[in-house]
């Protein structure tokens, strides 16, 4: 059956190739016999029957040509249209590879604007902790003096005195101011914080209890806290700190009422993230969220809300270091903060503290309040404020022990060097003009490797301390410090057996 088909085809396209030259042939014949029944003349017709042969032959041969050229053509055509298509694909395969390019391009160019606009904010941020943390050293050695001298008055009146109770609110006032300046020292990460740890839900329990009653009824409490929440390294009163801050914020955000909503969640963030935050590491991760409805912050807002000072309420109503203590602290904690936010879109903060790797728990110290301890011993005080040096000359005084005071380091050294049998103590401010207290001490050390010391600073935390005199053991007391506080810390270091 095939085989007869594939005959009928052969025969048609022979057919069509020499139609022409068939019906010239027989158009030939036809005259040849038609003729022969009317003339006889034989070489007239054979001349007319070869002319119609060779009409029909060269005809059929021009339309066999044309068809050819014509297949050729088609042919030409066909090849140079899947050409076309084939170049068309690629063209349109090498167009998606660079608009793949381009957008991978404009992402790496954005994702490196937003780390460079991350390194300038973490480093004007340092420089304004730097600042910061200038400022309350100054100003604790200015409080030093009033509570100094404050203390001394009250220990020297009855609480009959007509003037003690004014004494008292000094006192209480130096305090104020002394907790203005440990927020400063947060924020410039100079204030040590106690770690332990904690659990997040807990803390962000405790502080909604807080806001319940603080906050307007037409402000919601929503929280979606973690069943199997992990358990982060913290200072507790620093966390209640965040949490009352970013709710207090939120409040103000909400003056016609809305839903404030605290979130916590066990995150792992990957290299990939990791990247988009300056100075994250991969790891696992407790995800804060703070989120309130109320009317948002413009770009502008946005750019400065950690710095210290800055605030967009009105004058009495905020002192502007509410979030730059957020930032501080969550800093000191060697976490990681953001905010998205839009006008009339609400506000969103996240948190990212480390999760804890240890399973031990701490056991909290329970510090028993003693009457402040007497003594014999000599004592050298240096320090580079006269009030600081009339204080503590008259406090030591006072609990029986004899005080030499030196005005800056190169006056310790000078005095140490020559009564060193006889001095048991020293007291030596950190930060001083001309010869600091470290390099002070390093000299003190080359006299005597025994010797006993107590730092005494308005800038630095303590741990920073003991890691700037290690292995050297010192005592530390933190301007501006209690006197009782100072004289137990000067019988504690005099007790204390040396290695």
């Amino acid at each position: 059956m095939r085989m007869d088909f594939r005959r009928n085809v052969t025969l048609r396209n022979q057919v069509e190739q020499n139609g022409l030259l068939i019906i010239a042939v027989a158009m030939a014949l036809i005259y040849w016999i038609f003729d022969s029944m009317v003339t006889d003349q034989f070489w007239t017709r054979l001349l007319v029957v070869v002319l119609i042969f060779t009409y029909g032959m060269m005809t059929q041969f021009l339309i066999n040509q044309r068809r050819e050229a014509e297949e050729a053509l088609q042919h030409a055509h066909d090849e140079l249209e899947e050409r076309v298509q084939i170049r068309t694909a690629e063209l349109s395969r090498a167009n998606e590879d660079l608009q793949r390019e381009i957008r991978e391009r404009k992402q790496a160019e954005e994702q490196k604007k937003k780390l460079e606009n991350q390194l300038l904010h973490a480093q004007k941020m340092e420089a304004i902790g730097t600042l910061a943390g200038g400022i309350a050293h100054d100003f604790n050695n200015l409080l030093q003096a009033i509570s100094g001298y404050t203390q001394l008055l009250l220990m020297r009146k009855d609480s009959s005195d007509p003037d003690f109770g004014k004494l008292e609110v000094i006192q209480s006032s130096t305090l104020k101011a002394s907790e203005l300046t440990k927020q400063l020292l947060i924020f410039s990460r100079k204030m040590e914080s106690k770690l332990k740890p904690l659990d997040l839900n807990h803390e962000v329990m405790q502080v909604c209890k807080i806001l319940q009653r603080t906050i307007p009824r037409m402000i919601t409490i929503d929280l979606k806290l973690s069943d199997s929440l992990k358990v982060v390294n913290a200072d507790s009163a620093q966390l209640e700190q965040i949490l009352m801050n970013l709710g207090v914020n939120a409040r103000d955000a909400m003056a016609d009422g809305g839903t404030l909503t605290f979130q916590t969640e066990n995150v792992y963030l990957d290299r990939g993230y990791t990247t988009s935050m300056l100075g994250a590491t991969p790891g696992e991760y407790i995800l804060l969220t703070v989120a309130d409805t109320g009317h948002g912050m413009d770009k502008e807002t946005l750019q400065h809300i950690f710095e210290p000072f800055y605030t967009t309420k009105e004058a009495g109503k905020g002192t502007g270091l509410g979030l730059a203590i957020v930032y501080g602290i969550v800093q000191n904690h060697n976490g990681y903060i953001q905010v998205d936010s839009r006008p009339g879109g609400g506000t969103t903060f996240r948190i990212y503290f480390p999760v804890l790797k240890s399973d031990g728990q701490e056991k909290a110290e329970v510090k028993v309040q003693k009457e402040a301890p007497r003594g014999k011993e000599r004592i050298l005080l240096v320090d580079d404020e006269k009030t600081v040096l009339d204080i503590g000359q008259d406090l030591l005084r006072q609990y029986g022990y004899e005080a030499i005071l030196a005005d800056g380091g190169e006056k310790a050294i000078e005095i140490y060097s020559k009564e060193k049998d006889r001095i048991d103590l020293v007291i030596l401010d950190l930060i001083m003009p001309g010869m600091g207290g470290q390099k002070c001490f390093q000299e003190l050390l080359k006299i005597n490797p025994r010797i006993k010391v107590i730092i005494s600073t308005g800038a630095s935390a303590e741990e920073q301390v003991r890691e700037a005199f290690n292995p050297h053991p010192v005592g530390f007391v933190s301007k501006p410090y209690q006197l009782k506080d100072m004289l137990s810390k000067v019988r504690e270091i005099l007790d204390a057996r040396q290695p």
